[in-house]
């Protein structure tokens, strides 16, 4: 009898849950895997999110962590935010369109896969799923918690079995809907509700 592999999901780690983009993220033993800039302050026009990856060193004597520019959100207010990655540049309208009756969830095709995706916003967390009816889940935004109700826990990416190979779209795309996601949390939070 043949034994089956072990599959886990792949979890990524915010080391700043309160802003998407301008964070470390980490596997489960503390190894940066990216990094997101935004320069400037929160009141420039068209701020502009650099996602980073992480570059393995083929020197053993090398511990510094270097990283190679995977993709650019280019945010705007009025016209749509801006998106190059793997090369072309793209309005997030063309790249991800709106999705659903309230237009709330954002849909892709992830480049080299071919295969539909939709990030469902909901009003505490974002999750992927497979745009193709079968709603099979792809991954799945996790809110910190503090420890006060339950165990402590930090903000996290969870990526499930069989998506990992897509893992810098999964978090290309979620950079951009999760920082969608907490704007809607504020404004609700503002006007009391």
């Amino acid at each position: 009898m043949k034994a089956t592999p072990a599959t886990s999901e792949m979890n990524i780690y915010l080391t700043n849950h309160a802003n998407v983009r301008n964070t470390t993220f980490t596997d489960d033993f503390g190894q940066v895997l990216y990094k997101s800039e935004t320069p400037g302050s929160i009141l420039s026009r068209n701020r502009k999110t650099t996602i980073s990856k992480i570059v393995p060193s083929e020197s053993p004597d090398d511990m510094a962590d270097h990283f190679t520019e995977l993709a650019i959100i280019e945010w705007h207010t009025v016209a749509s935010s801006v998106l190059t990655y793997g090369g072309v540049k793209q309005s997030m309208k063309e790249f991800m369109p709106h999705k659903g009756v309230l237009a709330q969830n954002r849909g892709f095709t992830a480049p080299g896969d071919g295969r539909a995706f939709k990030w469902k916003l909901g009003m505490w967390t974002c999750s992927l799923i497979l745009d193709d009816g079968s709603k099979t889940p792809v991954a799945e935004g996790h809110r910190s918690n503090a420890g006060v109700v339950g165990s402590r826990r930090q903000a996290r990416l969870e990526i499930f079995p069989g998506f990992e190979h897509l893992v810098d779209v999964i978090l290309v795309t979620f950079v951009f809907v999760e920082k969608l996601r907490k704007e809607r949390e504020r404004a609700a939070e503002s006007s009391g509700g």
